[in-house]
């Protein structure tokens, strides 16, 4: 148990209000982290599927690319899986700073 828990506690919150402000938001940040990369993972494997099964999108775009080697739209969709990664660590990392007070004061 941290300090900041223990003065809760002697402060007479409620055990779920210590619970849900402090301890929770702690133990949240390596999840996120994990979720934020997962979300990488999928869109990866998504493209995979869509190649295997044969669904129309960004995997069957960029197989059809590769045949015909029109080598613009294979950096497109590059392009555009490349931004959709990055955007999505920039909104763990906006999620980081909602969590955690050190790093919304250090920005």
């Amino acid at each position: 148990s941290k300090d900041y828990i223990r003065t809760a506690r002697a402060k007479g919150q409620r055990e779920r209000w210590v619970v849900l402000r402090h301890a929770l938001r702690n133990s949240l940040m390596a999840p996120l982290t994990i979720i934020g990369m997962q979300i990488g993972y999928l869109m990866g494997g998504a493209i995979i599927v869509e190649v295997i099964f044969f669904f129309p999108g960004m995997g069957r775009l960029l197989l059809e690319a590769g045949i015909d080697q029109d080598y613009s739209v294979v950096q497109g969709v590059a392009l555009v899986s490349a931004v959709a990664f990055i955007l999505v660590n920039v909104l763990v990392d906006f999620v980081y700073m909602l969590i955690d007070p050190r790093i919304r004061d250090s920005a």
